[in-house]
């Protein structure tokens, strides 16, 4: 068969549904990080670490101006804010292009800071926007890869609910 390589070279960024082709530079995407615990104690021959949950998420995003639209979104840290990446997926082979899927990145939080540019001569203005994030879904090919939604207690990894025993010991 030989190696297939995958690559992603374009994306388009979408604000509570408002289109912004052309306008983001980049986006920095959650990461999906665990939080670990040690664990220690008589009888135990050395120290471990073992996950007890998820540390907080945040995303980035670097617009390529001054744009009054996104400015007006993230300037407002009382209203939780919807990020839809939208990608492809183009796949390699030794015969040339094999495939294209799409991707699709979907982020809810707030927006925590803000900064609309700098301004020099003769250089463009960029502005950048911080976001904390309580819900962040990734899918490929429409299959999901990754889910956490935080305030409703989702965590899953290929569509597999890695919280579903905890949820039920909890009674909920």
């Amino acid at each position: 068969m030989g190696i297939d390589i995958s690559k992603v070279y374009n994306a388009r960024i979408y604000i509570n549904g408002n289109d912004l082709a052309g306008k983001a530079k980049e986006v920095d995407l959650p990461k999906v990080k665990p939080k670990f615990a040690d664990v220690n104690g008589l009888g135990l021959y050395g120290e471990a670490e073992v996950p007890i949950g998820l540390e907080k998420m945040e995303a980035r995003l670097l617009m390529n101006s001054v744009y009054p639209e996104f400015v007006k979104v993230v300037a407002n840290p009382r209203k939780m804010a919807t990020v839809i990446v939208r990608s492809s997926i183009t796949g390699f082979t030794q015969e040339g292009v094999q495939y294209e899927k799409p991707l699709k990145a979907e982020i809810r939080g707030f927006f925590k800071e803000s900064d609309v540019g700098k301004f020099k001569q003769g250089e463009g203005v960029e502005a950048e926007a911080n976001m904390t994030v309580n819900y962040f879904k990734l899918e490929v090919d429409g299959q999901p890869i990754v889910e956490v939604d935080v305030f409703n207690n989702i965590y899953k990894v290929d569509n597999e609910d890695l919280l579903q025993e905890w949820k039920q010991n909890l009674g909920g």
